[in-house]
């Protein structure tokens, strides 16, 4: 079978918004490294991007789809680069570029849209976490061929508290009402991180499973549902 990166002519694009703890970089790569290995794809089929260091974006006819990355910056704080960021999306948008949000990429997205973030009222989701699909999301692209019902790996503390006007919700738990959203055919939000593995996950809940007011599910068990969506993504990628 021919690999999947070669029906690629352009990089998939990886909007870094932050890194993950010097730590955790150290030990086990950072957002862009467990992107890359989710999706299968080698190094090649990426062009990364640090927005929140001031690095400009590339324009949209050099790239094929946009991946945007965790943070440990809130979509809150409105830094300068997060509002540059988002102008760039909705003119990527326009143009129907794929785009797929995660947690801080999710909430970006959401915002850039017209929807609203902000501090959930529950504190911080953490740990590996239930989610299930709506009915929009049982017959979504990306989820169709997923269960109804799965475990995935989450860690945060701000949420898309109002959707953006026309956005299909498409999974939720009992905490986060806004696990997945799409807009249009072909943009869509994670709050989850399917690029996390169990150990990425436990590095996480080593460094904050203390903390008070969050949801933990233990012990951590790999999974291959963030890896499913994010080769699920790559392909709707390929077909657009």
């Amino acid at each position: 079978m021919q690999p999947l990166f070669c029906f690629f002519m352009k990089p998939i694009l990886i909007i870094k918004t932050g890194t993950t703890y010097p730590d955790i970089k150290a030990a086990h790569g950072d957002f862009e490294d467990w992107i890359q290995s989710g999706t299968g794809m080698p190094r090649s089929s990426f062009m990364v991007t640090p927005v929140y260091q001031d690095i400009p974006l590339p324009q949209t006819e050099y790239i094929s789809g946009v991946i945007i990355s965790g943070s440990h910056a809130n979509v809150s704080e409105h830094r300068p680069w997060m509002e540059r960021t988002m102008r760039w999306l909705k003119s990527a948008a326009q143009k129907s570029i794929p785009m797929l949000g995660i947690c801080f990429g999710h909430q970006l997205l959401a915002r850039a849209f017209g929807g609203e973030v902000d501090f959930h009222p529950g504190g911080w989701e953490l740990g590996q976490v239930q989610v299930e699909l709506t009915g929009e999301g049982k017959t979504d692209a990306l989820f169709r061929e997923m269960p109804h019902t799965f475990e995935a790996f989450a860690s945060h503390a701000q949420t898309v508290t109002t959707l953006p006007p026309g956005a299909r919700r498409l999974a939720r738990n009992h905490f986060e009402p806004h696990h997945a959203f799409r807009l249009a055919e072909h943009v869509y939000g994670l709050q989850f991180h399917p690029e996390f593995n169990c150990v990425v996950m436990q590095a996480y809940l080593d460094k904050h499973g203390s903390r008070p007011n969050h949801t933990t599910l233990q012990p951590c068990r790999d999974s291959e549902v963030g890896a499913h969506l994010l080769k699920r993504f790559v392909t709707l990628i390929k077909n657009s």
